[in-house]
């Protein structure tokens, strides 16, 4: 499943979230809340426990970018603990109290939300989650009350989706679908690469979760396969012009090795551009490791602001070397 849905499904994440009776939410809670929050999860699973404060910026990046952390975590007033097991990481209030995040499972959600299930029985009987008979378990985001399942999903399209009318038919059959589509803007920005898209669940007052869940799967396997199929036609059903298109790819280079792009919009933009023509098989001088790399890194939350003297740095930097291989 990994190669069919490679670079059309980029980031998956499923959690259950839950928060513990009688305790304020991470959102309102103060420092000395989060503290006894913490220590309740410590007798649990003792040292196994990591701070947030003690995981490196290349962590947190990932797990920010996979969706498992919030885009503000590392302002938040509560201290924030995790637990890691595979591909299975615990979070201890960040949104709510007990987040059980389950990632990069392609499209075996079902797989996914089984596996979320047993780990929170374990924790059930440890715990006393809030609960209400009338609207289920109780968390900090009115939509993932119910089940308290939350489901993201990142998604580079370019062949289906390519202009507002194809745009707009794409957001009511995800609706259709269950699912709520909404186009990727990054904490604290505009606009981005016009090409990535999210997805995540809503109505979590399901009597049958799997058969939910069960119903994605097949929409989505549908999704990735017309992706995959109008990337295939692009070129012909655009009417694509070869000599304009290594023309532009020609510009986008030489902007960003001569240091034309200094906002993270523009350069976002502009590698994802690249990124775009290099999997409709056109040369660029950037290998397909090298441009992801700098995707990830220049996104990274070291860097405060959309103009930042030291992400421009290591744009230079990256450019320069892949420029003089």
């Amino acid at each position: 499943m990994r190669d069919f849905a490679k670079d059309i499904l980029i980031s998956t994440n499923l959690s259950l979230r839950r928060n513990i009776k009688g305790y304020d939410f991470p959102t309102t809670m103060t420092y000395d809340e989060s503290l006894v929050i913490m220590d309740m999860v410590r007798n649990v699973f003792g040292d196994r426990l990591v701070l947030l404060t003690d995981l490196d910026d290349e962590t947190i990046d990932k797990l920010i970018s996979e969706m498992v952390l919030s885009p503000d975590v590392t302002s938040k007033l509560a201290q924030v603990g995790l637990i890691f097991e595979g591909d299975t990481t615990l979070v201890i209030n960040d949104r709510d109290h007990i987040s059980i995040n389950i990632s990069n499972f392609d499209l075996d959600l079902t797989g996914a939300y089984k596996k979320a299930v047993e780990i929170e029985k374990v924790l059930d009987s440890h715990f006393d989650f809030a609960f209400s008979s009338e609207y289920g378990y109780l968390t900090s985001g009115a939509r993932n009350a119910g089940t308290g399942l939350e489901i993201w999903m990142k998604l580079f399209l370019f062949g289906l989706i390519d202009n507002p009318k194809t745009y707009a038919g794409f957001e009511q059959a995800m609706v259709y679908a269950g699912l709520y589509p909404q186009k990727f803007v990054p904490q604290g920005l505009k606009s981005y690469a016009d090409d990535l898209y999210l997805l995540k669940n809503y109505g979590n007052y399901r009597d049958k979760p799997e058969a939910y869940l069960k119903k994605i799967e097949k929409d989505l396997e549908t999704l990735v396969k017309n992706e995959r199929r109008f990337r295939r036609d692009y070129r012909i059903l655009n009417n694509i012009d070869d000599r304009e298109v290594e023309e532009e790819i020609d510009l986008i280079e030489k902007s960003l090795e001569t240091g034309l792009v200094k906002s993270l919009d523009k350069m976002m933009k502009a590698l994802y551009r690249l990124k775009k023509y290099q999997l409709l098989g056109f040369n660029i001088k950037l290998s397909e490791d090298e441009l992801n790399k700098m995707i990830k890194n220049l996104s990274s939350h070291k860097y405060k602001e959309n103009f930042d003297a030291a992400r421009y740095e290591y744009l230079m930097k990256e450019m320069g070397e892949s420029h003089g291989k």
